[in-house]
């Protein structure tokens, strides 16, 4: 290892590859798969933070801090920020087991237009949980490459060459195409516009002249994307057990309105038969009669028998048939 404030070769112009991701989902260990024995460590300009970076192949690697999203808060994320706005391809670092949560910072970046690739760590962990997640739909819903790895068995890091070259942009979303379009004229770089709609203070200051409730669209965009990454992981993550795998795909139908109106219908016959049946007239029943009349009401009845005279007794019942035979 050795350490310098430079590139290893400003001369020539590679791909830059930025590996991205939450705190602790195992960037390092990619990093260090990638890198092999010689990286570069320097000061980002202007900061205290240590960046990272080496040569693999014909691209310049860069680990980044770990981030939970793209934004200026504190000085490691104004570095990721930077690093992942200037880099080519986006190794899209995600913890197996935090899918909902990791999910987030990946779909930013696919919003943001970068060519991102996936990779799924941690799957030796999801495996020892009993889940299971389906990479094959994750990438038909991502629009982009999926890749199961758990680096720190070394398993699935031989296919990282594959997700360098294969990365691309994923799926567009409607909703924020239309919000991009409110500043694409002014914007025309997708990932500065995305930013500005997101309310970086940095990315605003270059552009003072627009005029937009960002407080409100950055709050629109924040639930919109928080919403996606639920109804993703609804999707493509399930308990290894016939009745998880049962429920899980019980839940995507319910997610489609051609199946999902059938299904509620049959679920609110079943709770009417269920209360207006069992409850309501069973239940009700049991409780009235062979509880109040055939144990509570008789033993009462014994007991009043056993302690008051009879004359006393057919004044309170007012029905003398209704005293009890010692």
């Amino acid at each position: 290892m050795h350490t310098t404030p430079q590139n290893l070769n400003p001369k020539i112009d590679f791909k830059k590859v930025v590996l991205a991701g939450n705190p602790n989902v195992g960037k390092s260990l990619i990093f260090n798969h990638l890198s092999g024995m010689y990286v570069e460590v320097s000061n980002f300009p202007g900061t205290t933070v240590s960046i990272t970076s080496a040569w693999y192949k014909n691209y310049n690697v860069f680990d980044t801090p770990g981030i939970y999203g793209v934004s200026s808060f504190n000085d490691e994320e104004k570095v990721a920020k930077e690093i992942i706005l200037q880099g080519d391809i986006i190794l899209s670092v995600v913890n197996a087991l935090n899918l909902e949560r990791d999910l987030f910072l990946t779909l930013q970046l696919i919003d943001m237009g970068k060519r991102v690739s996936v990779i799924l760590n941690m799957m030796d962990e999801v495996r020892k949980h009993k889940l299971v997640i389906n990479s094959k739909k994750l990438s038909e819903l991502l629009g982009v490459e999926v890749y199961e790895t758990s680096a720190l068995k070394g398993e699935g890091l031989e296919n990282l060459e594959d997700a360098i070259k294969k990365a691309r942009q994923g799926k567009e979303d409607k909703f924020i195409k239309e919000k991009l379009n409110l500043v694409k004229n002014e914007i025309p770089d997708q990932a500065e516009a995305l930013l500005f709609l997101e309310g970086d203070r940095e990315v605003q200051k270059k552009y003072p002249h627009i005029k937009l409730p960002v407080e409100d669209i950055r709050e629109e965009i924040y639930i919109h994307r928080r919403n996606r990454v639920k109804e993703i992981v609804d999707q493509v993550e399930s308990i290894d057990t016939p009745g998880g795998l049962f429920f899980s795909k019980l839940g995507r139908l319910a997610l489609n309105p051609w199946t999902g109106i059938p299904i509620l219908l049959a679920i609110l016959t079943l709770v009417y038969f269920f209360v207006g049946d069992l409850v309501a007239q069973r239940l009700v029943d049991f409780t009235e009669n062979t509880i109040g009349k055939g144990l509570i009401e008789y033993n009462i009845k014994k007991l009043v028998a056993l302690e008051i005279p009879t004359e006393i007794e057919v004044k309170v019942l007012d029905n003398e048939d209704n005293v009890v035979e010692n």
